[in-house]
């Protein structure tokens, strides 16, 4: 079995993000690790749940993983006396993920009136986190009520027009970032 993962881990100047590929038991019981394109052949054995036995180039390790809920998902990797708190993802979730979020998402625009009238609602506020397709603003012309909606998405940086004030077209009426 072969399984692909991003381990991040802290370093003296912040975080590094490694790409881990693990391969095995192959048939000699045998591990097949490749870090950044570097391959090791690792002796591992599995001595109790979160506890491995490896022998790399001659010398024995025992290697503690701990997943403590107070890490949020993260991982304490401890061996001996040392011990590093590691976030490690799956490489084909990152990828779904990624692909799954919206195209052209939170890039910022600057929504105007597109015909004269009266604000009805402001539906944000400044700083909010506005994603695509999200209506922020309706509008009154001709007695019918318009919602406006960010095509883009982006944070609220400015509401130029508020609830019961009337607009020209053309008008800004919000700022997004």
């Amino acid at each position: 079995m072969k399984r692909e993962l991003i381990v991040t881990h802290p370093t003296a100047s912040g975080a590094q993000e490694r790409t881990v590929s693990v391969e095995g038991p192959l048939e000699d019981g045998m591990f097949r690790f490749t870090i950044d394109g570097q391959q090791r052949l690792v002796d591992a054995k599995a001595v109790r749940p979160g506890t491995w036995s490896i022998l790399l180039d001659g010398k024995n390790y025992l290697v503690d993983l701990d997943k403590r809920p107070a890490l949020q998902g993260k991982v304490a990797a401890s061996v001996g006396a040392s011990e590093t708190v590691l976030s490690v993802e799956d490489a084909a979730q990152r990828k779904l993920a990624a692909a799954a979020k919206p195209k052209g998402q939170a890039r910022g625009e600057t929504l105007r009136a597109p015909i004269a009238g009266k604000v009805v609602k402001v539906l944000v506020e400044v700083g909010a986190v506005v994603p695509p397709g999200t209506a922020v603003i309706v509008l009154e012309a001709m007695k019918m009520e318009n919602e406006l909606i960010s095509e883009r998405g982006g944070t609220v940086t400015v509401i130029h027009k508020q609830a019961g004030q009337a607009v020209d077209t053309g008008d800004t009426l919000i700022e997004l970032a």
